[in-house]
């Protein structure tokens, strides 16, 4: 037979908890940010860049985004956040639509054998592209286009590797990476 200690054991002696209205509640940060940056409701598609933009850094008033991306000092954080957010918030991008106008023309680039879109990233990301005939052999990860807003080109593009990545190569924009698509399909 179990013995129970019962439920009073486990309540404090003596009670100095504050009353209802003198609990005050502050956000977190990091979380606020997070749920600001998450999908809501999540994409079940992740087709295309288009179909990960559900999230409110997505959808609410672009100052709103900026703002709250201050407030937290989100650049120097390193929130996570879509590429075109540090761009925006630096000044170097003119809005968050010329940013969808980039994953885009990028996609539709893309969209072409071999290319698949990924759209499994972390919270706030921006997805990126990987060349599935480069994946062979060796090779554990193929190659790969990413945005980034490492440079004002906004892309990357990461050759096959089995080992360390390698340094990512910048590529000048979506009319660039038309031009250099064979050259990247080649590695």
């Amino acid at each position: 037979m179990v013995q129970s200690t019962g439920w009073s054991a486990f309540q404090p002696q003596h009670s100095s908890a504050p009353a209802a209205e003198d609990v005050r509640l502050e956000p977190v940060p990091r979380l606020e940010w997070a749920l600001a940056a998450e999908g809501h409701p999540p994409s079940l598609s992740g087709a295309s860049p288009a179909s990960l933009r559900r999230s409110w850094v997505h959808t609410a008033p672009e100052a709103q985004v900026l703002e709250l991306f201050r407030k937290l000092h989100g650049s120097a954080r390193r929130l996570p956040a879509p590429w075109w957010l540090r761009a925006l918030d630096r000044g170097e991008l003119p809005g968050r639509q010329a940013a969808f106008e980039i994953e885009d023309a990028v996609h539709a680039t893309l969209r072409r054998p071999g290319w698949v879109f990924v759209p499994w990233v972390g919270v706030g990301e921006s997805g990126f592209w990987e060349y599935a005939p480069s994946d062979r052999g060796a090779v554990q990860v193929p190659t790969a286009v990413v945005l980034t807003d490492e440079h004002p080109g906004w892309l990357n593009a990461l050759p096959a590797h089995a080992e360390a990545p390698p340094r990512p190569v910048p590529v000048a924009g979506p009319e660039r990476l038309a031009a250099e698509l064979a050259r990247i399909e080649s590695w």
